[in-house]
């Protein structure tokens, strides 16, 4: 497990992370890719809940905000430890720093900020767990990652979509906020070409030993 990484590629919807998965995953094959909210079983049905169903919209902050967490304890369980035991590196489709910049920020949850940091400490600190080693962010102007969302066509839209365009910034300020709390964050800038940015995801990685490019 020493030598297994766990690592979360996250940013605003727009931003370009769904291409640069997609990327690694053509590259490395070895590597377990998975994905929040879901992942396993369980963790999907949860995610169809809290995540594709609108009327997760017109529930109450910290019900969602236990159920994202609740998926987020399911996977690292049957998913991400089990895979990181076994000597895998864990690639993940958004983490905890979506629930930080979305929930608390995106959504003016102040009141979830110090429920986060314990949470962080229930879900990440038992024994045998880790935290994400690396948090890698694609970062954009809020004002072009809401026109990417708008143009994509909105059977691709979730109710966190369609939010103006205000969301939006406090959402990337809330990225830029989780990583002044988690000192292993490293932005991307999300607005070179897909190609730019898979070469600096690629050296980024190889900097920490996570994968040899």
């Amino acid at each position: 497990m020493k030598n297994a990484k766990y690592v979360v590629f996250d940013g605003m919807d727009g931003s370009g992370k769904g291409t640069q998965i997609e990327l690694l995953k053509k590259k490395f094959s070895d590597v377990v890719f998975t994905y929040e909210p879901g992942g396993t079983p369980f963790a999907d049905e949860i995610r169809k809940i809290v995540r594709d169903n609108p009327l997760a919209g017109k529930s109450t902050p910290l019900n969602n905000f236990l159920l994202f967490w609740a998926a987020r304890e399911e996977l690292l369980h049957n998913l991400i430890v089990p895979s990181l035991q076994s000597g895998k590196h864990v690639f993940s489709d958004r983490g905890d720093s979506s629930t930080f910049a979305y929930q608390i920020y995106g959504e003016q949850n102040s009141e979830l900020m110090s429920p986060f940091f314990e949470m962080r400490k229930l879900v990440f600190e038992k024994v045998g767990r880790q935290s994400p080693h690396l948090y890698i962010v694609f970062d954009l102007p809020a004002e072009v990652a809401h026109a990417r969302v708008m143009a994509a066509g909105g059977s691709k839209r979730n109710h966190f979509d369609t939010r103006k365009l205000d969301y939006y910034e406090r959402v990337r300020a809330g990225f830029r906020n989780f990583a002044a709390h988690v000192d292993t964050v490293v932005f991307m800038d999300a607005e070179k070409t897909p190609e730019e940015i898979h070469e600096i995801v690629l050296r980024a990685l190889a900097m920490r030993n996570i994968l040899a490019t």
